[in-house]
């Protein structure tokens, strides 16, 4: 299975690891082996599958197999895995038989090894357990005499300072060791030891959290398996180009403060080196990389570079290209005309197999259409041959005959007749069935053959393309005649390989570089037999003849193309037009807006003067005196004016829109490059008129209070005066319409709830959601204050004769109650305690505030706050989560 998903497509990784897997499974080393190898073939810069490769190699004991791995890819991939692999083959060789290594001998090769890997991949991030292991590797070593044991001290100083200066993800664990083996030679120099080794290690622990920032995001991004892949160009994918590009930048931007040029460059190219790693399908940054070792005058390795992504992507144009113009600088021009021909090559091959591929499908269905068509003519031939060899028929008996044999000579009729309707059916059945498979076929072919034209389309343009840029390169190098030289073998290719843009191309060369304009007049003359089915390419001659002033040749090709279909000439006569109209006579130009409105059928007198008093992308006439972007009959673009419809937009004005929208079109209306490139003019777009518009600005009047309730009513028979239990104004409290206008929105929704008279109730005047509602949207409400300026009487009177004010109220879970003595106030049993209602404090009940005073809080009882209503009846109240219910909403 997974080989048969390896054979549709080598750059399947989940097939290449599901193998893997397998081989492991089973335990298989000869096929792991060769997976192993096979895989490596495809992604040669795989750090994991190379380490996976030199391990597996060890185990089975070819320890040659292993060494030629660690050779031909240690140096050319610089992964951290297969370093590793390599330390610990070198540290396995070389231990005695305690585990350690002992003799000096072996000790030197262990150091000089060490020395090697962390020259190499010593500033990667996760290379801090290398250097913990070399410190200590440091660290073992026995001495004999005073001057080693100073040798040794010198090291381990030179190794701990190395190691701190870089982040790493062990950095401040080795500081911490290095702090400790300071103090322990000598607390005196140890200060200023660490002192002046202090601010590389602040700066590498700085840049250290930096660093996990983008390796953060390039993680989250990376697949899970790490291969890389060619991109599909998913948004995944894109993020993770992203990522890797800001860690490239930051890496540039010297975050360590490193004052060696040369130190600065080795680790910005370490890490570009980890990003080809890691992108090594993405050709901008193999660009990216040679193009900053060029800056960094290093000619010779961005060449180097340039070369080798030229093999890893040798189908990448732009790779292809930026190394042919890079070995252009450098005076090479055999390797530019090695590269050109190789893409030149590999683009012809390209249409040579998509064309092989689909004549072989059409080759098949052409031998089944005649296979259905020999059978169906050798079925006619049969029964043209049966026909012409049947008898004659009987000849009716005399009237006079046996009526025995009357009767018998009529049966043996009536089967014969049922025999022949019997075959007759089959014939019909065979050829119904015959002529269902031919359709079946002919659709198959007509699909097989747009298929086959839109994959050539794919792989023609690059051909095209990479004939222009060598036509390019030979004109800049041997000039004008050896691009007619290399001209003639594109033309000799067949047709269909080539798009009409190479033949542009060199007519345009011969007019602006070879200053011949009669040359370049031939060659589109010329072509224009070829392509006249294409009116890209006719308008392409059109303007060059416009823009040589060969003006009469210019009129002479627009008569001899514009009968095309309307559809396909609407650009032509639209530029045609915007010449006509910028160079033509005041005659011609009227003949010509005649003949616009015979052939095309949305267009008018008044379409034709709004595209002739145009200019580029100057619509003034077109939109401010007629008016066309808001008129639904002139909706669209037009030569050289907006808001026009263009010639041949039939389609979008019939039933059917959706099919007449084509890809980069506005509403199936296409736009020009000047239009959508043109700036944003304000003027161009409707505006909301807001003079005739007037503020609401409502009148409140001043709150009345409603008349004392009874105390009997309002205190439930306790004894209470309804002075008491009802809340007041106070004297120094302002009115209603004051707490509006100084922003005191809760005031005054308490002051409106404490005075609704319960024997005239109405539910809706305590709606509170509504009232605030309504509040919030007055424009006249000033500045809110600080605190609430409003008191109820309840609080201000609230020293009676049970309690105080501190006074637990007996009340259930949350309920906003009113007691005679304690005055009104909410009690939390989940967090025993009380809260009233006066400073501001923000509630997500529909953005507004609520408002608690400095004494509204206290853990063992509170102060009053805003009142519920008395009564009995059901409130709406201030909580925890803004305005509830006594159902908790």
């Amino acid at each position: 299975m997974f080989r048969q998903r390896l054979a549709r497509s080598v750059h399947d990784v989940e097939a290449w690891l599901g193998l893997v897997n397998y081989a492991k499974h089973v335990g298989d080393d000869a096929l792991l082996h060769e997976t192993y190898t096979d895989a490596l073939k495809q992604y040669p810069s795989s750090g994991q599958l190379l380490a996976s490769l030199a391990e597996l190699e060890l185990r089975r004991g070819n320890i040659q197999s292993a060494e030629t791995v660690f050779n031909s890819s240690l140096f050319s991939v610089p992964s951290i895995e297969l370093w590793q692999c390599y330390l610990n083959y070198v540290l396995k060789a070389n231990v005695d038989a305690q585990g350690v290594v002992s003799q000096p001998e072996r000790r030197a090769t262990v150091k000089q090894c060490y020395k090697l890997v962390l020259d190499n991949v010593g500033c990667d991030r996760e290379a801090g357990r290398i250097w913990a292991d070399y410190i200590g590797f440091l660290s073992s070593g026995q001495t004999s005499a005073p001057y080693e044991e100073q040798q040794k001290t010198e090291l381990l100083r030179e190794t701990f300072q190395a190691a701190v200066a870089i982040p790493h993800l062990k950095v401040e664990e080795i500081w911490k060791n290095y702090d400790g083996f300071e103090n322990r030679l000598d607390r005196a120099t140890a200060k200023q030891m660490l002192s002046r080794t202090s601010p590389s290690y602040m700066t590498a622990r700085t840049a250290l959290r930096a660093m996990n920032r983008h390796w953060d995001a390039i993680r989250r991004y990376q697949l899970l398996h790490g291969i890389p892949a060619p991109p599909e160009w998913s948004p995944r994918e894109i993020d993770y180009l992203d990522a890797w590009k800001k860690y490239l930048r930051w890496e540039m931007e010297n975050p360590l403060n490193i004052n060696d040029a040369s130190a600065l460059r080795r680790r910005v190219v370490f890490a570009y080196n980890q990003a080809c790693m890691a992108l090594r399908f993405y050709p901008e940054i193999w660009i990216d990389f040679a193009e900053y070792l060029s800056s960094q005058d290093q000619h010779s390795d961005a060449l180097a570079k340039m070369h080798s992504a030229s093999l890893v992507l040798p189908s990448s144009l732009a790779v292809q290209f930026a190394y042919a113009e890079m070995a252009e600088k450098h005076k090479q021009p055999n390797v530019c005309k090695q590269v050109y021909e190789k893409v030149v090559a590999l683009a012809r091959a390209d249409i040579d197999s998509t064309k092989a591929k689909y004549t072989q499908k059409l080759d098949k269905l052409e031998k089944r259409l005649a296979q259905i068509a020999a059978k169906k003519k050798a079925s006619e031939d049969k029964q043209e041959m049966q026909d012409t060899e049947a008898p004659a028929e009987t000849p009716l008996a005399d009237s006079d005959s046996d009526g025995d044999e009357s009767d018998d000579l009529g049966d043996d009729s009536g089967m014969d007749g049922n025999s022949s309707d019997a075959s007759g059916r089959e014939r019909d059945a065979a050829t119904v069935a015959m002529e269902r498979a031919k359709r079946r076929i002919n659709v198959r072919v007509v699909r097989t053959k747009a298929l086959m034209e839109e994959d050539l389309c794919q792989v023609r343009e690059p051909y095209t393309l990479a004939w222009i840029m060598y036509l390019r390169y030979v004109q800049r190098a041997e000039g004008i005649d050896a691009v007619r030289q290399l001209l003639r073998r594109p033309r000799s290719d067949p047709p269909g390989y080539l798009t009409y843009h190479l033949f542009v191309s060199a007519a345009q060369m011969e007019y602006h570089v070879a200053k011949k304009p009669g040359i370049a007049a031939k060659l589109f003359e010329f072509y224009s037999k070829m392509f006249s089915d294409q009116p890209a390419y006719i308008i392409e001659y059109l303007s060059y003849l416009i823009n040589s002033g060969d003006d009469t040749n210019a009129r002479a090709l627009f008569e001899r193309f514009q009968g095309t279909s309307t559809g396909d000439s609407g650009d032509i006569w639209s530029t045609f037009a915007e010449f006509e109209y910028s160079y033509g006579d005041l005659s011609s130009i009227t003949k010509l807006d005649k003949r616009f409105i015979e052939k095309f059928e949305h267009e008018s007198v008044l379409t034709r003067l709004a595209a002739r008093y145009s200019y580029l992308d100057v619509d003034t006439v077109a939109v401010h005196d007629f008016g066309f972007p808001y008129r639904k009959d002139h909706r669209g673009d037009g030569p050289g004016h907006g808001g026009l419809r263009r010639p041949g937009d039939d389609d979008a004005e019939s039933g059917n829109e959706l099919a007449a929208i084509a890809v980069g079109s506005v509403t199936g209306r296409h736009l020009r490059k000047e239009q959508l490139l043109a700036p944003v003019t304000p003027k161009r777009f409707v505006r909301l008129n807001t003079s005739a518009l007037e503020e609401y600005d409502p009148v409140i009047e001043d709150f009345e209070a409603p008349e004392p309730m009874s105390a009997s009513y309002a205190g439930g028979g306790s004894g209470a005066s309804a002075t008491e239990m009802r809340p007041a104004m106070s004297p120094s409290t302002p009115s209603t319409a004051q707490f509006l206008e100084q922003g005191d929105v809760l005031s005054y929704v308490a002051a409106a709830v404490s005075n609704v008279d319960p024997q005239n109730f109405d539910s809706r005047a305590l709606d509170v959601d509504a009232l605030l509602d309504a509040i919030l949207q007055t424009r006249g409400i000033g500045q809110q204050q600080q605190q609430s300026s409003y008191r109820p009487l309840a609080y201000m009177t609230r020293q009676t004769s049970h309690g105080g004010p501190h006074s637990r109220p007996p009340v259930g879970r949350g309920r906003m109650s009113r007691s005679r003595s304690k005055g009104y106030s909410e009690y939390d049993d989940r967090h025993g305690d009380r809260r009233s209602f006066g400073s501001t404090r923000k509630s997500p009940h529909r953005g507004s505030f609520r408002r608690q005073p400095p004494y509204s809080r206290s853990s063992n009882g509170g102060g009053g706050g805003y009142p519920a209503r008395s009564g009995g009846y059901d409130t709406r109240r201030v909580s925890r989560g803004g305005y509830r219910d006594d159902n908790g909403y």
